[in-house]
């Protein structure tokens, strides 16, 4: 539908201000080449992934979803400079493009520039129909929360975490917001959901665990807080986080009982 669009007011315009006329030849074969690179990304291959989306974009520039693949894959690949220009491209050919406004968005919040992913963010959010607005709503209050906007981002991440109950890294970034506010119970309470969740890379989210011995501590509850330190010890003790907690954990209480296995983190 979003490809259609462009066409016709292409179309209509006789190529006015939309580039390139394309045939449908090419439109079609800059649409496989697309698929081929999805298809490329989900084996690993990001390096195959990105050829064919170059070759998409090259075959149909006025193509969004060839510049979308492109920027995805750069910054999959952590190139965040080129990742923003096919981005910002992306936009230029669809200005509803949500997906790539939203990825845009955590492209920012991972340079820390805080307020121009609330900027970008914020317009993604108008988008009452995207599919999957609890990752949107994450990355908006992520963006709050590192502008130092706690009230803000505990809004946002609200609303994400009542969209999906099962996002757990939204748990431990609302955890972490309601920390910033000086309000450690609801704190606890939302860092608690986070690792509860039945999800083995949720059980093994060690920073979240790292906050909730932490805000035990805080709360007066040494021996709870000695149990989320010996989790996140057990999940990885050569990190920052493990390293961290081992410390933390020396002189508290002995737990109780065995904590809950380690899971592997997440690649």
């Amino acid at each position: 539908m979003r490809r259609a669009a462009v066409g016709l007011v292409c179309g209509v315009l006789l190529g006015v201000g939309c580039g390139p006329r394309v045939s449908e030849q090419a439109q079609r074969l800059s649409q496989n080449l697309v698929a081929l690179a999805h298809e490329a990304y989900g084996q690993g291959d990001l390096g195959d992934a990105l050829r064919k989306g170059l070759q998409a974009v090259e075959t149909d520039p006025t193509n969004p979803d060839a510049t979308y693949v492109v920027a995805f894959i750069y910054a999959a690949r952590s190139e965040y400079v080129e990742a923003e220009r096919y981005f910002l491209k992306t936009l230029e050919l669809d200005d509803g493009y949500t997906d790539a406004r939203n990825a845009l968005g955590q492209i920012y919040n991972n340079q820390s520039r805080w307020t121009e992913a609330i900027a970008v963010l914020e317009r993604a959010a108008q988008d009452v129909l995207y599919p999957t607005p609890h990752l949107l709503f994450g990355n908006l209050g992520q963006a709050y929360l590192g502008a130092g906007r706690s009230d803000e981002a505990v809004e946002w991440l609200l609303r994400a975490v009542r969209e999906e109950p099962r996002f757990c890294v939204g748990f431990f970034r609302l955890g972490d917001a309601f920390a910033r506010r000086g309000e450690d119970a609801r704190a606890e309470e939302a860092l608690t959901s986070a690792v509860t969740v039945d999800d083995p890379q949720c059980q093994a989210l060690q920073p979240a665990w790292r906050m909730l011995g932490e805000v035990r501590l805080r709360l007066g509850r040494p021996a709870e807080a000695a149990e989320a330190f010996a989790r996140c010890v057990e999940i990885d003790d050569r990190s920052a986080d493990g390293s961290a907690c081992a410390a933390a954990r020396s002189g508290l209480p002995e737990p109780a009982g065995p904590t809950a296995p380690a899971v592997p983190p997440a690649p």
